[in-house]
């Protein structure tokens, strides 16, 4: 991968705060970045057949469709996509359809950012000297 060319993230999620503050913690990625923000799953839908993504991240809890079924629909058109589901309703139901489903990862809500930014870095294409690490 280029590294003149920026990672490309979906954030799915219907709350703007929630959203903003992600889009905030996302800044301590420490690597370039694009992030678009869609504040429902069938928007979401209309980025990612627009845009190559190299992360998609939901919540759950949407309008209309929900974060899971989004992110099943979005592994469909693209099998080796990173995903990742976070919710406040967090229940072992909801761990094993995301499990099943083939989602990445699975975060509940609430969580400190720093978790929510190191689990999109350890799922991002990113080589390790780019993250900080000391060259070599």
């Amino acid at each position: 991968m280029s590294p003149s060319k920026p990672l490309r993230i979906l954030l799915v999620e219907d709350d703007s705060m929630i959203a903003s503050v992600i889009a905030l913690g996302l800044r301590m990625l420490g690597v370039p970045y694009l992030l678009d923000t869609a504040y429902s799953a069938e928007e979401g839908l209309d980025l990612f057949d627009e845009n190559a993504y190299d992360l998609v991240m939901s919540d759950y809890n949407l309008r209309g469709m929900n974060g899971l079924s989004l992110l099943t629909t979005i592994r469909q058109r693209k099998p080796d996509i990173p995903t990742v589901l976070f919710t406040a309703y967090d229940t072992p139901q909801l761990q094993r359809q995301a499990r099943e489903s083939g989602v990445s990862d699975y975060i509940a809500k609430p969580f400190l950012i720093e978790d929510f930014v190191n689990l999109a870095r350890s799922l991002l294409p990113i080589a390790a000297n780019e993250i900080g690490a000391p060259p070599q």
